[in-house]
């Protein structure tokens, strides 16, 4: 294995396990409404990405189709998936919902497979296979098997789409030559538009000023805002430009179990010694999953980023 790869897996696995501490800090701040919880965390990570928007000032001239795109990600990944994934909790398991969440990886190869030309061989679909049945084992050993709930269950999977369909736009987005910073930052700030916009068609603004909120709340806040958010997301779209949207989608198999481990260290949660062959099962399915088997083609003509680009 390259060494620029060994560090990408090593970022990758960072940022999962950023996510599984973010679902422990979101579960904290269940007293609040979703999604308030979800508009101010996205504007501060969109606060903290925005001088991004500075340093590529002179490359926004990116053309109609792209800036589309742009959308596209933060209404699918930020927005919707934020959405449903707020709502769908309220009708279904947890143990359903981090399944159907799980499926995530399956559902990117099979779509970056149809649309963007991705291969899928044999180890990267063992791969997922084995890394999926990992994530089987810890909802069935938390939540005592499987129960279908035909409406939340449907909503998670909605959710789960979204989150790969921002993906595949992102990738799609890096292979036009959009630096990967700037698909961040702008989809982050559409996101955080449509999230407004939804949060306050539900509640006035005034509802939303009048909540109480400690010092210990906020650092949760800003912690799950900064770290999982902001770094999480801008170490997951650069993987996504390197490694490809399904061969990085793998790594989401993992973030189930890092929830698990935070909730054993801040929750009190108890381990059992079937979470020990789960994670194995979910390292071995990501290794399995993310390796490159093929040899490197010749690279497509890429545009490059300090050119403006017309749709």
């Amino acid at each position: 294995m390259r060494s620029k790869e060994r560090l990408l897996f090593f970022m990758l696995a960072g940022v999962v396990m950023l996510w599984g501490l973010n679902v422990v800090m979101v579960k904290y701040l269940t007293t609040f409404p979703p999604m308030y919880v979800a508009a101010i965390r996205m504007t501060i990570a969109g606060v903290i990405l925005a001088p991004i928007i500075y340093q590529y000032r002179k490359q926004l001239r990116i053309g109609m189709t792209n800036w589309f795109l742009l959308a596209g990600v933060g209404a699918s990944s930020i927005a919707m998936h934020q959405i449903t994934l707020a709502t769908g909790v309220q009708y279904t398991s947890a143990g359903n919902a981090s399944l159907i969440l799980g499926l995530n990886p399956l559902a990117t190869a099979l779509l970056a497979m149809l649309l963007l030309g991705e291969g899928m061989s044999w180890r990267k679909g063992l791969g997922i296979a084995v890394g999926f049945a990992g994530v089987l084992i810890v909802v069935i050993s938390q939540h005592g098997g499987i129960h279908m709930n035909g409406w939340g269950d449907a909503i998670m999977f909605f959710s789960m789409l979204m989150y790969v369909t921002g993906g595949l736009l992102i990738r799609k987005l890096a292979l036009r030559g959009i630096p990967v910073l700037l698909i961040t930052v702008m989809s982050q700030w559409f996101g955080i538009l449509f999230l407004w916009i939804a949060a306050l068609s539900v509640q006035p603004a005034s509802y939303y000023i009048g909540l109480e909120v400690t010092p210990f709340q906020w650092l949760v806040i800003l912690a799950s805002a900064i770290l999982s958010t902001a770094i999480g997301s801008v170490g997951w779209n650069y993987g996504i430009r390197q490694l490809g949207a399904s061969r990085t989608a793998v790594f989401l198999n993992g973030m189930p179990m890092a929830s698990l481990l935070f909730a054993a260290l801040f929750l009190g949660e108890r381990l059992q010694l079937v979470h020990l062959l789960a994670l194995l099962m979910i390292v071995g399915g990501v290794y399995l999953g993310s390796r490159n088997t093929t040899k490197p083609a010749a690279s497509p003509t890429v545009i490059p980023s300090d050119v403006t680009t017309k749709a």
